[in-house]
């Protein structure tokens, strides 16, 4: 993600994005960053008015297999819902730009993204599925972002 974004989330969420254990900061395009912001703000609200004292942090943020991934240690069930539901709603959008994702994409050997169709055409990559089939006998150079 761009620095600039980075840093709004860094600044926005201080106890929910902590720039130590966050030492790549956020592997993943700027097509996530509403989701991320909006995921800050559901534990923020969480935490607001929970009785219990939530102590955790997050450790990693990052893309694997077209999905956002989200790593953290302590964090409890009610968080861990809230992340799990932010890394599937990350399916149903392009990791490039933001806008609806229309599939997933191959975009290298073992390197997969969701996006919209305009930046799937930009970049010239294939669905999954006819990846897959042309994967054995790969001679495309994929040039996703």
């Amino acid at each position: 993600m761009n620095p600039e974004k980075t840093e709004k989330l860094f600044e926005e969420y201080p106890d929910l994005f902590k720039r130590e254990p966050l030492t790549h900061n956020f592997a993943c395009q700027d097509g996530w960053f509403a989701l991320l912001d909006e995921l800050g703000g559901e534990i923020r609200q969480y935490c607001d008015h929970s009785s219990e004292n939530e102590k955790f942090e997050i450790v990693q943020i990052r893309q694997k297999n077209g999905v956002l991934r989200i790593y953290t240690r302590g964090a409890n069930r009610v968080i861990r819902e809230l992340i799990n539901e932010a890394e599937e709603k990350s399916k149903s959008i392009c990791e490039l730009d933001g806008d609806p994702a229309f599939g997933l994409y191959g975009c290298a050997p073992n390197w997969y993204r969701y996006l919209c169709k305009s930046c799937a055409d930009l970049h010239d990559v294939m669905t999954i599925e006819d990846f897959h089939r042309k994967k054995n006998g790969l001679t495309r150079v994929y040039k996703c972002a």
